[in-house]
């Protein structure tokens, strides 16, 4: 076999053999989510004595994939009292990767005082849960605040715990107590709230200057419930075949 025939097969035999090592990954959340508006006064519900609560509660199913940095949330909270005169819903998370960075753009999409769907840009240091995917993640591998937890030998205990270096959200600069501390998804301040795409494009809207903080994971849990191989692409396929056909056809001259 001519010497420039060899790489080729190992290039082939490569880009055939090769696992994919992307993949598609649920994950279930806790977290906690504040309102603001321009000047960065919380407007988030009142308790029964008129008191702001400046955290609302979460909890949701979200989802990502590794290769194309796109995901998304099922999260859903309702808003009332206070500010908001009307139930105002926080709904459906879009997610995706800004290419080259740790940090993550969002859409959430708003209904509220008799206008649906309103997008909602939010940006969040993912440096967390980026990191943690880069460790490499398991079914019922825990990220809580800034530590990876995992249970390596399988016996249901957690027993190893890393430092994937989870950001605190820009909400808790806005906050006198209960701080939140590390979320491996962060808001940041450039979320630009209501008026934008997730792209940060202007969008109508008849409101302005309110933005939408949602920290996942913060003080709380991001929980991997499943783990799902993504195909390698067909093109990879096809190109790794096409040159172990190569290297036959040479044989066949050689011969």
């Amino acid at each position: 076999m001519k010497n420039y025939i060899k790489p080729l097969l190992y290039v082939g035999i490569m880009a055939v053999s090769l696992p994919s090592q992307a993949a598609l990954i649920g994950f279930h959340f806790t977290g906690n989510l504040m309102v603001v508006d321009g000047a960065g006064t919380v407007l988030n519900n009142t308790d029964e004595f008129g008191n702001t609560v400046p955290l609302s509660p979460i909890s949701a199913t979200l989802n990502y994939d590794t290769d194309s940095g796109i995901g998304g949330s099922n999260m859903s909270i309702v808003m009332d009292g206070g500010y908001w005169n009307s139930p105002a819903v926080f709904h459906d998370i879009t997610l995706e990767r800004l290419a080259g960075t740790n940090t993550i753009n969002g859409e959430i999409l708003v209904d509220w005082s008799g206008n649906s769907d309103m997008q909602m840009h939010v940006s969040w240091d993912a440096t967390g849960l980026l990191n943690a995917i880069d460790w490499g993640l398991d079914v019922g591998d825990t990220i809580s605040g800034a530590i990876l937890k995992q249970d390596t030998t399988g016996d249901g205990a957690f027993d190893t715990f890393t430092n994937v270096s989870s950001a605190t959200p820009y909400s808790d600069s806005l906050l006198s107590s209960n701080f939140e501390g590390p979320a491996p998804l962060a808001a940041t301040n450039d979320s630009l709230g209501l008026g934008f795409d997730i792209n940060g494009n202007p969008v109508f809207t008849p409101f302005s200057g309110i933005k939408g903080l949602v920290n996942i994971g913060s003080g709380n849990s991001l929980t991997v419930t499943s783990v799902s191989t993504v195909p390698v692409p067909t093109a990879v396929w096809l190109f790794g075949s096409g040159l172990i056909g190569l290297v036959g056809l040479a044989r066949r001259k050689k011969s």
